[in-house]
């Protein structure tokens, strides 16, 4: 026999038992059979859609986690150069004690922005919008006293310590609000 021939037998082998013998199954047994493989496929499908589904939101997770870790690095580092660009910029001033005492002053408010701002970085969106437009009226109070500190040097005496007090309570009410937002994120 040859190769072809012996092939041709193993298949007629295996196609005629269920031909020559007939089934013993019912058309409804097998349709039963039929509907429960669908069924099985069909669990299997949502099993393995759903298994997607979770890999998928537990990636966006960690996506929104290490998004928000980046964001207050981000602002952290930024509080840290604008410090240390305060410190040079206090250096390279001439030393004069009345910008000196104001611009520590001014310096204390920045931080805390700074701070604040590194804080909202990782707050819940509507708490963050309401902070950032709160802040900017902070930040323009801030600098009207930047603009006032010209005028501390000219005055002398009297007027200089009534002036130095008022500068002194505006930024206390500076850091009050800056404290305001904070406990709002």
């Amino acid at each position: 026999m040859t190769t072809s021939t012996k092939t041709l037998l193993v298949i007629a082998a295996l196609v005629t038992p269920g031909t020559l013998f007939g089934c013993n199954r019912t058309p409804t047994e097998a349709h039963n059979d039929g509907v429960q493989a669908q069924r099985e496929a069909d669990e299997t499908a949502v099993q393995a859609r759903k298994e997607a589904a979770d890999k998928v939101a537990e990636a966006n997770r960690d996506a929104v986690q290490a998004t928000e870790e980046a964001r207050k690095k981000t602002a952290e580092a930024q509080a840290n150069a604008n410090e240390k660009i305060r410190d040079v910029n206090r250096e390279i001033t001439p030393k004069n004690e009345m910008r000196d005492w104001a611009q520590k002053k001014l310096d204390s408010v920045d931080n805390m922005i700074d701070d604040a701002s590194a804080k909202a970085q990782t707050a819940k969106p509507a708490a963050k919008a309401k902070f950032n437009s709160a802040i900017e009226e902070v930040k323009h109070q801030r600098d009207a006293l930047k603009t006032e500190v010209a005028t501390l040097e000219a005055r002398e005496g009297e007027s200089l310590d009534k002036t130095k007090e008022q500068f002194s309570e505006r930024v206390d009410r500076i850091k009050d609000n800056i404290r305001n937002l904070e406990k709002s994120l």
